[in-house]
């Protein structure tokens, strides 16, 4: 069979021997290393599954010789290739493909599924192409800090059909970051042709829509590979911006173990298997003198035997323990509590109080940084970034385009390159599309990868100003489900600014929920200490004592509790207010106690009922406080219905003083 010739020209041609046998080794490794995964899965020895990229050796190590030793890489799960050229070890993917403790992903995710973030690679998620936003924060962290990082987002040419990939290469675009976006077009998404995954000729077509330039090249051509992809991360490097490289290239076997690509056909498969990359860079090797037929067969002989030894190996390991799952959902804090002594105060409403807390942040910590749709020149929807653009430039208060997920996923990459990124939703209904980058990436990058991600979510939340179902909801139940993130939501500008402070200094994602209502609200004006200061996560407040009956609540239904415990006490009863402040973590000390106190509990929320904050602290109380009671539970919510936008409908919706002051009648 004839094989096609390669030949080194550019960047390629100044490579050492050494070098070059490095490339060689890790192409070698990864095809021996996959080869026998794949027989280990079939042969139902290994759990999970296998994504080969076999045959894909060339485009996989050319990307990472091309790149500089402190660049960091966002993959896939045919990314092997990448990893074991960017230092990740044999033992390390073979502890992680059999779940075990030392894994990099410590028996949280197998197979492919993990990254090295401390030799250069992303964590890999299912989900593709998820790591593509969080290169691009990488590389935005890099461009604000100078550090000269450049970041590679790569994924197969199928996930190019994702809002994900479009967000990630348009964002890059715009901010003109230090980025490349590589696509190993293997020609099948899954079992799919190109033919049927988009509509241009090739992936690269579409790089003239984002206004950054593209290649297309031989994915199989090491030499080329690596000749493109180290021109490209100069170029970036050098503050040109972000550019696309389509590889071009073909796996020789299916998606997944378990596929038999029954739908390639014998001419496309032969036309390839002549193009096979290994074979190719032998042939040039020894054309070139380098190297000699007898070395390959003598290094495939050790590299099997040691992979077979370090599989062998590996099985035998420590499994990973339940005890510690739990614990390691979020990253300890080690930072101490910022003290302020209070003596310097103003007065400030609830939204002052916020953009008084973002103001000092930022002016206290270079790397805290602002993004999100709208707040530079026009100061954000609601005006919560007033002044900031002027004060502090549009590196550190940008403006985005609309894409709650790229902006989502970028600030889990500046994170983890050391800032510390506030996202800002013009309003929180829209945190739908940023979900699977705040679960997928933010939420289990400490759980998973043993990184903390201390980022800020921050928007307007809640019912009551005729905005209509899109953007009124209470998504506290919503973000409360997901575990690693942690949801917070002030009632007050004096927590409203404290709880703030503590969230950004916190090492994990953190939801942020400011209801809209609070924002210019005149009887909820206090004085707010100037000066840095936090209210702690996690802890709630008794708003006001009594005796009778415990209401909790938080955000903008303390003020209607206030409100109803008012009435409430004219008829003789005496109702203590806990305002739990946090959602996750949850308070359970300081409600537990209230209801042994006074034996009767009635929660408060705007969030509609069915599998609620409120559900959950009503099993919290009936499993842990069941005998101080004297009555049931009352709940008083919405209807589990959207929110309406007629005044007559809204009004009927939100819980309001008279429908807590009569469920509390009921209940004595």
């Amino acid at each position: 069979m004839k094989i096609e010739k390669i030949t080194r020209k550019g960047y390629s041609s100044t490579l050492s021997k050494e070098q070059l046998w490095d490339v060689y080794k890790s192409m070698k490794t990864q095809r021996l290393l996959e080869d026998r995964l794949l027989k280990l899965y079939k042969g139902g020895q290994l759990s999970g599954a296998v994504y080969p990229g076999i045959g894909q050796e060339a485009s996989m190590a050319g990307i990472a010789a091309g790149m500089a030793d402190t660049d960091i890489f966002g993959g896939t799960h045919r990314d092997l290739g990448v990893q074991i050229k960017k230092g990740v070890t044999l033992k390390e993917i073979a502890l992680n493909f059999f779940g075990k403790h030392d894994g990099p992903s410590k028996g949280r995710d197998g197979n492919s599924h993990f990254g090295v973030v401390d030799k250069g690679t992303l964590m890999v998620v299912s989900p593709l192409p998820d790591s593509a936003p969080v290169a691009v924060g990488w590389a935005l962290a890099s461009q604000q800090s100078g550090s000269g990082v450049v970041a590679v987002a790569n994924c197969g040419e199928g996930a190019t059909a994702t809002g994900t990939w479009h967000e990630s290469i348009n964002m890059a675009g715009v901010l003109n970051l230090p980025v490349v976006f590589t696509v190993q077009n293997n020609q099948f998404a899954y079992s799919s042709p190109n033919e049927t995954e988009f509509g241009t000729p090739n992936v690269a077509d579409r790089a003239a829509g984002y206004g950054i330039p593209a290649k297309i090249i031989d994915g199989n051509d090491i030499y080329e590979v690596i000749d493109v992809m180290h021109e490209a991360c100069e170029n970036a490097r050098n503050g040109n911006g972000p550019s696309l490289i389509e590889l071009v290239t073909f796996r020789h076997h299916g998606h997944a173990g378990h596929d038999p690509a029954e739908y390639v056909n014998d001419e496309v498969r032969e036309f390839w298997m002549k193009r096979d990359p290994i074979a190719r860079f032998e042939d040039s090797l020894v054309e070139e003198g380098l190297f000699t037929t007898e070395q390959f067969v003598s290094l495939n002989e050790e590299l099997d035997a040691e992979i077979k030894e370090t599989l062998d190996w590996a099985k035998n390991q420590k499994d990973p323990e339940p005890q510690n799952e739990v614990p390691d959902m979020f990253a300890e804090r080690t930072k101490p509590a910022i003290q302020n002594d209070g003596s310097s105060k103003e007065t400030m409403n609830f939204i002052e109080a916020i953009t008084n807390g973002l103001d000092e942040l930022m002016e206290d910590d270079e790397n805290v940084f602002m993004m999100g749709e709208d707040i530079g020149v026009f100061e954000g929807a609601f005006k919560a970034t007033k002044g900031l653009f002027n004060k502090y430039g549009p590196f550190r208060v940008i403006d985005t385009s609309i894409s709650e997920g790229g902006f989502t996923g970028a600030a889990v990459g500046a994170a983890l390159a050391g800032k510390k990124p506030i996202v800002e939703l013009q309003f929180y209904d829209f945190v739908y599309p940023a979900l699977d980058q705040i679960t997928t990436e933010a939420a289990k990058y400490h759980w998973k990868a043993g990184k903390a991600v201390p980022m800020v979510v921050r928007g307007p939340t809640g019912a009551g100003t005729r905005s209509g179902p899109f953007h009124s909801i209470s998504p506290e139940s919503l973000l409360a489900h997901h575990p690693g993130i942690k949801v917070v939501a002030p009632s007050n500008p004096y927590d409203a600014k404290g709880l703030l402070v503590a969230a950004v200094n916190d090492p994990n994602p953190v939801m942020y929920l400011e209801h809209k209502k609070l924002y210019r609200k005149p009887d909820i004006k206090m004085e707010v200490p100037l000066g840095l200061y936090e209210v702690e996560i996690g802890k709630g407040k008794i708003v006001k004592e009594g005796s009778d009956l415990t209401i909790v609540t938080w955000s903008g239904m303390v003020s209607v509790a206030t409100e109803a415990a008012k009435q409430l006490e004219s008829d003789g009863i005496n109702v203590e207010i806990v305002d739990i402040r946090t959602i996750v973590p949850l308070d359970e000390e300081i409600i537990l106690t209230s209801v042994e106190k006074t034996s009767n509990l009635c929660i408060l929320q705007e969030d509609v009922p069915f599998s609620s904050v409120a559900s959950e602290i009503s099993s919290v109380v009936a499993e842990k406080g069941f005998w101080n009671l004297d009555n049931p539970i009352v709940k008083v919510t919405p209807p589990n219905t959207h929110i309406p936008f007629a005044p007559v409908l809204e009004d009927a919706f939100i819980p309001s003083v008279e429908k807590v002051v009569k469920a509390v009648k009921e209940l004595q």
